[in-house]
Order: structure tokens, then C-alpha cells, then sequence
């Protein structure tokens, strides 16, 4: 067997170092909805930004339709929404939700609730994986040659992924204390190039994307165990027995002790038990495919796709790199094959009680669950270090610790291995105070339930104004009326008066030869006293009537003139809100439907989904870019609430397909097939984005956007590879060439002297 583990160790290390040629292949998937952007007034940018409209056919819909106000309102702006594509299943966003301005959503709960867990699970965490680290640092110095090499490698490893905020990689920057090591007074105490050389592990623990933190995790453990044999032989030499010896005890109160040291890590053992136990029974079907194993000519491979011409070869360039994926999954296989043999030959040339570990390790779970105090010697020969990363690496990865030789670590060259940074594809943005808010069934409820009282569009003075303005109206058709009236009566008397004069100009046309002009006062005082009363009322009532109905009229005038400035004002007030600022993040706690390893729907109780706010062309000229920033606001600018929409990507949740969105105006009924859309937190049921709750026109029409998911759990044909990408060496493989190297020595010649613990 020694040539075919030579010839697997030549492929793996070939895998290892990166040769790798980038392919992405994609059988039949469709396109999903990428990114979105929301364009507000013009959409000119959008084309040349790469975004396809939102509309029917070619023609962009309008998302804000007559929403706007009335007088002194900001009038109405148009919505767009813009989208990208891919078929890269990760890539894709998987939900669009909506919050408004006084939705249910806390900025202060979510800041408390990442400090709380920053108290109780990070800083704990951190304090308890110091022995780790400080296992790691004291191998990386150690004069035990095979210790030193192994935390070697383990240092070059952990120097390939880089903190951002340092600019230093992992490997370098933990072999000085960190921030947490140092304390605060003494960290802010330091210049900050000296800052630089000393590592904030809560950030990085907590900020980190998960593959980093768990390769962080998983590394440093394999570094740990500074002592010159490997847990293996110190297992070999214990048992429980002997424990309860150790301890001096009584045996009642040795058992209650050594449940207090061992029981949890134990507990954490048996959780893997029958995954190892069932690669070690199936030996024999490993054997015979190693065996069976011919060594592909990947380079050849490669040069045949690179010749091959994608687009107008199609077909032929789809087999060969179908062919290519193939090829890399075989050897995953093997590789897998080839561990699982060097493990099942180590542990059964090694004496463990009246057997072998072998015998030890292939016991029926049930045996072991029964008396789980049969692992607490295995867990008594692990280090602190060991310990505390217990959760990070596997049994397998223990036995494969166990084997590594000093010459399989110093003989692998991580030179091609990229850097990668340990933020990648984090938004780092969800850290920033304030930036991010809360949201949750309670929360949204509580909000629901706050009575709000709605502001008036018109204020004191200007209600004050418009009843002045109508008294006046009532008094000016008062004084008019009264006016008529008593002008009608004067000129019924006049007439009676004209009469008398008439009959004095015909009496005495003359008197004394002279020609006399009689007037009407004159002829008043020879009418009867009631004639005379009657006159003399009715001018002065109609006079007065004139000069009330001329002040009225005025007085109206004014008030009238004052009210429309003050309703104008109010008005303006009353349309122009003051806009909160929109969070960058929404996080939202959630039962999501998640998949598990067989492919099954489950739910995934008490997510937590960070939703991102979309963005929208608003600029720094723009008036609510203060507020606002570049957050998009599906009312426009112009509602009585900004209505920000969110995105999320979450690879548990099914995808949104591309083909699938549809807007749908003026009309409520849900198009067939179709059951949510763009909806509101809390909420599956598409919105009316042209809700009266958050713009002004009640009569508006409704407009609701419509998507449906891509539920098919089946991975797409096909991987992405970078070359030399340390993504390439992740997981169980992060020490593919030195476990391979091992491989070759455990089942060509084991030799003990240079046998190695990783933690």
C-alpha cells in the first residue's frame, strides 16, 4: 500500500497548496434577486448602475403613486425599485421587509442586548480559551523540537488570516498578550502604532465571520498541549481507577469530584462517539477504495477547460468542468478514506485495558452512555488548552492530532495560500453603536399598542383666525341685510315726504311773486309727526347699517387674509416631518425555515436575521440626506412616515427568485401562485407600499410587490474555487497536508519518538 498513500499524499498536497482553477458551474439555476437599490424621482442612473426596473414589461412603475398631500405638502415624488441578479445561491437575498418611522423597533434594546451578550458569552469565552492561547505561545517557543514545529505551522496557518484593524495576521499578533490580557487603562495607554501589536480577541471573536472565528478556534487547540507525548499515550496509561487514586479521596466523594472535573467534557465527547465509531467499522470499504483509487490528471484537466470556449462551446465546457467537480469530490473521498485507515491502524496497534483502543473506541454508544465515567481518563489526558477548545475539534481530528509526525508539519508550504481577512463578508456596520435596532413580536406589539394622537393641520391661532374671519361674514351679512332693510323702509317714507313737496311746489309755486324752491326737509316739517319719527329713524338706522356693513366687510377681509397665512404655515408645518434617522440594520428575531443535513424543512426557533437597509440615490444636496443618509424611503421623502425597506441574506432561508417579482397596482387580490411579497416585519402578507398609515392621499391607488422563493434544496453543479484561497483548506482539512504526511508514516512506519499531541 506504500506507493498508493505516496501517490494520494502527492494529489492532497497538490489540492492543498492551491492549483486549483477558478470554475463556476451552474445546471439549470435560475437567477436570483441579488441586490436592490430604490431610485426616488429619477431613474436615469439606473441602467448604467447595472439595476433592471422594476415595471410591467419595459416600462418602470411608479411604487409612490399620488401619495403625496395637499396645500403646503412637499407634492409627490416617484419610487422605483432596481435589482441585480445571480445564480449563486449564497449570494441571493432571501427576504424584503418593511419598518416604518414608528414601527415596534428599539436601537437602545439591541445595543443592551449586545453588550449583555458580550458579559455573558464572549468575555467568559475568551478568559476560559486563555489556556489555549497560552499553550500555543509557550510550543511556538518551546526547545521540544516536534511541539515547536507543530505550533510552527500553526502560527504560519493562523498568519494567513488577517485582523483588518492591526493589519497583522493571528499567528504573529497572539504571540503577544492581547487587549484583554493587558486590561483597559493599560491597552488605552499605548500609543497606537504599539496598539497594533496587541489584539482585541472580543472583537475578533465576536466580529469575525463564523469560518474565521471557527478556524481561530479549531487551530489554536491543535497548538495546545506543551508536553513531550501526545494524549494518546497519556490515555493509554490512565483509568479510572487510577483517577479516583489521584484525587486521595474517598471513593463516594472521588466520583462526585471527578464529575465536577470531567462530566461535561465527557458529555461533550459522546456527542461524537457514533460518528467515529461508524468510520472506523467501515475500515474494510475504505481499504478498497483507496485501492481502487487512479489519480486523476487534474492539470490536464484544467488546460482541456481553459482551451474550451464557455459561450460558444457550452455543453462541452459544462462536462468537462462537471468532470472537474467530480474529480475534486473523489478525492475528498479519499482523502477521507485515507484518515480513517491511519486512524483504525494506529489505534489498533495501541494497548488500551484488555484490548486495544480499537476495541475501546468501537463500543456500542449505548455502552458508553450508560457509564459515561469510561471517558473521563480521556478527557483527564487532554491539557487545559485541549479542554477549553474541546468544542472546536472533533474526535477524529484528535486521533489525526495524535499521529501527525514533526516531518508531515515541516514539510507542508503554506507560500501559495492566500490571505484572507477574518472580517470577510461581514458587514462590520452592525457593530456600530446606534446604527442597528431590535425588532420582535413583543416589540412590534408594544408599539401597536401606544395610543398616538394624530396632530392637528391647523393650530390655536389659525382656528382662532377662521372664527373671527366667520363672525365677521355673519356680522357683514347682519349689517347688509339690515342695511336693506331699513333703506327699503327710508325710501318708503322719502316717498311719502316727496309726495308733501310735491303738493307744497303745486300749493305755492310762489310767494310774494318770487318763484320758491321747496326742499325735502322743508317739506318734511310740514309732514305728521309719525312721517317725521319714521324718517328720521330709518336714515340713521340705514346709515349705520352702511358703515357696519363697509367695517365688517374690511374686518372680514383681514381676517380673512390672516387666516390663509396662518393655514398656509400650518399646513407647511403639518407636511413637513421631522424624520428620525433610519437604522443601517434591523435585526430581527424570528422563527426561520431552515433545512437540516438530510435536506428536511425545519424550524430554526429564535433567529436572529440581520436585515440591512437598502439603499436609494439620494445625495448630500437632497433635504433629508441629514436624516436619512442613503437609507431608502419607499414614500419618497413625502409621507407622514419614512418607510425603509430591508434586505436580508440568510443561507438557511430559501432565496428569492428573479423571475418571480411582480407589481401589482390598483388591485388587492393576490395573483395566483403567488404568497407573500415585499411585507412588513412580523408579517408573511405583501404590503400596500401605498398605505394611508404612512402617506398623505387616502384615495391613492394600492401597490404591492409580489415574489416568490426558490424552496429546491438541491446545490447548485458545480462549486466556485479560488486559487490559493485559504476557504480551500477549511474545516476538518485545515491540516490536509500534514495529516496526509502522517498518514504515510502510521501505516508505512510508525515511529514513536516523533509522535506529536495537537490540541
Amino acid at each position: 500500500m506504500k506507493h498508493l498513500t505516496r501517490a494520494i499524499i502527492a494529489v492532497f498536497m497538490a489540492v492543498l497548496m492551491g492549483t486549483l482553477l477558478p470554475v463556476q458551474v451552474f445546471a439549470d439555476t435560475p437567477d436570483y434577486i441579488s441586490e436592490v437599490k430604490v431610485f426616488m424621482g429619477d431613474y436615469s442612473a439606473a441602467e448604467s448602475e447595472g439595476y433592471t426596473l422594476l415595471g410591467n414589461g419595459s416600462n418602470p412603475v411608479d411604487l409612490n403613486q399620488n401619495a403625496g398631500g395637499g396645500l403646503g405638502s412637499k407634492g409627490e415624488k416617484a419610487v422605483y425599485l432596481g435589482y441585480k441578479t445571480t445564480q449563486v445561491r449564497s449570494e441571493a437575498i432571501s427576504d424584503l421587509a418593511l419598518m416604518n418611522m414608528k414601527g415596534g423597533y428599539d436601537v437602545a434594546e439591541y445595543t443592551a442586548l449586545m453588550n449583555q451578550q458580550m458579559k455573558s458569552q464572549i468575555l467568559p469565552f475568551i478568559e476560559k480559551f486563555q489556556a489555549t492561547i497560552d499553550e500555543y505561545r509557550a510550543n511556538y517557543a518551546s526547545n521540544n523540537r516536534s511541539n515547536k514545529q507543530r505550533a510552527s505551522y500553526i502560527h504560519d496557518m493562523l498568519d494567513k488570516m488577517i485582523d483588518d484593524d492591526t493589519g497583522s495576521g493571528l499567528g504573529t499578533l497572539l504571540l503577544n498578550p492581547t487587549k484583554q490580557e493587558l486590561g483597559d487603562a493599560a491597552y488605552n495607554a499605548l500609543p497606537d502604532a504599539e496598539k497594533k501589536q496587541h489584539a482585541d480577541l472580543a472583537t475578533i471573536i465576536a466580529q469575525s465571520n463564523g469560518q474565521a472565528t471557527l478556524m481561530l478556534e479549531n487551530l489554536l487547540t491543535r497548538a495546545a498541549d506543551n508536553n513531550s507525548d501526545s494524549w494518546i499515550d497519556r490515555f493509554a496509561e490512565i483509568n479510572y481507577d487510577k483517577l479516583v487514586d489521584f484525587t486521595g479521596m474517598a471513593p463516594t466523594d472521588a466520583n462526585k469530584e471527578l464529575a465536577k472535573l470531567y462530566d461535561d467534557d465527557a458529555y461533550l465527547l459522546l456527542q461524537q462517539w457514533n460518528d467515529l465509531s461508524k468510520e472506523l467499522l467501515s475500515y474494510d470499504d475504505a481499504v478498497e477504495k483507496v485501492d481502487n483509487y487512479v489519480v486523476p490528471d487534474l492539470e490536464a484537466l484544467k488546460a482541456e477547460i481553459a482551451s474550451v470556449d464557455k459561450d460558444t462551446d457550452a455543453e462541452e465546457f459544462q462536462r468537462l468542468t462537471e468532470e472537474y467537480v467530480e474529480a475534486q469530490k473523489k478525492e475528498k473521498e479519499i482523502q477521507n478514506c485515507t484518515e480513517i485507515i491511519a486512524i483504525y491502524d494506529m489505534l489498533d496497534e495501541t494497548d488500551y485495558g484488555d484490548g486495544t483502543m480499537l476495541d475501546f473506541f468501537t463500543q456500542d454508544y449505548d455502552e458508553v452512555e450508560d457509564d459515561v465515567t469510561m471517558l473521563y481518563p480521556l478527557v483527564a489526558s487532554l491539557t487545559n488548552g485541549q479542554r477549553a477548545g474541546l468544542e472546536f475539534v472533533s474526535l477524529r481530528e484528535l486521533m489525526l492530532i495524535a499521529i501527525t509526525t514533526v516531518e508531515g508539519y515541516g514539510s507542508v508550504n503554506l507560500d501559495e495560500i492566500e490571505e484572507v481577512s477574518i472580517y470577510d463578508g461581514v458587514d462590520r456596520g452592525i457593530y456600530e453603536k446606534g446604527g442597528v435596532a431590535l425588532t420582535s413580536d413583543a416589540i412590534r406589539t408594544k408599539a401597536l399598542n401606544k395610543v398616538q394622537e394624530e396632530n392637528s393641520k391647523l393650530s390655536g391661532w389659525s382656528i382662532a383666525t377662521i372664527a373671527l374671519t366667520g363672525a365677521c361674514f355673519l356680522a357683514l351679512a347682519g349689517s347688509a341685510i339690515s342695511w336693506a332693510v331699513y333703506a327699503s323702509k327710508f325710501k318708503a317714507v322719502a316717498h311719502e315726504v316727496n309726495l308733501t313737496l310735491v303738493e307744497l311746489e303745486m300749493a305755492y309755486p310762489r310767494i310774494n311773486g318770487k318763484v320758491v324752491h321747496w326742499s325735502l326737509n322743508e317739506a318734511l316739517k310740514f309732514s305728521d309727526k309719525e312721517t317725521q319719527a319714521l324718517y328720521k329713524c330709518y336714515a340713521a338706522k340705514s346709515a349705520m347699517c352702511k358703515y357696519m356693513t363697509v367695517g365688517f366687510g374690511i374686518a372680514m377681509i383681514v381676517f380673512a387674509g390672516i387666516t390663509t397665512w396662518l393655514t398656509w404655515r400650518d399646513m407647511c408645518a403639518y407636511y413637513d416631518v421631522k424624520f428620525s434617522p433610519i437604522p443601517h440594520y434591523m435585526v430581527d428575531e424570528k422563527d426561520i425555515i431552515g433545512y437540516n443535513k438530510k435536506g428536511e424543512k425545519i424550524m430554526l426557533k429564535n433567529q436572529s436575521a440581520y436585515y440591512k437597509a437598502v439603499d436609494c440615490n439620494r445625495t448630500e444636496s437632497d433635504e433629508m440626506f441629514k436624516a436619512l443618509g442613503t437609507c431608502a424611503d419607499m414614500n419618497g421623502d413625502v409621507g407622514r412616515q419614512w418607510l425603509a425597506l430591508y434586505a436580508v441574506k440568510n443561507e438557511v432561508m430559501e432565496p428569492i427568485l428573479a423571475s418571480s417579482l411582480k407589481v401589482v397596482v390598483d388591485n388587492a387580490q393576490i395573483p395566483a401562485g403567488y404568497t407573500t411579497g415585499i411585507h412588513m416585519f412580523g408579517s408573511d402578507a405583501a404590503f400596500n407600499l401605498n398605505s394611508s398609515l404612512y402617506d398623505w392621499n387616502d384615495s391613492a391607488p394600492s401597490v404591492y410587490i409580489y415574489f416568490k422563493t426558490d424552496d429546491s434544496t438541491a446545490s447548485t453543479t458545480g462549486a466556485n474555487f479560488t486559487a490559493g484561497s485559504l476557504a480551500l483548506a477549511g474545516g476538518a482539512g485545515l491540516v490536509l497536508g500534514a495529516a496526509i504526511t502522517a498518514i504515510a508514516s502510521a501505516t508505512i512506519k510508525k515511529k514513536e519518538e516523533n509522535k506529536t499531541a495537537i490540541a
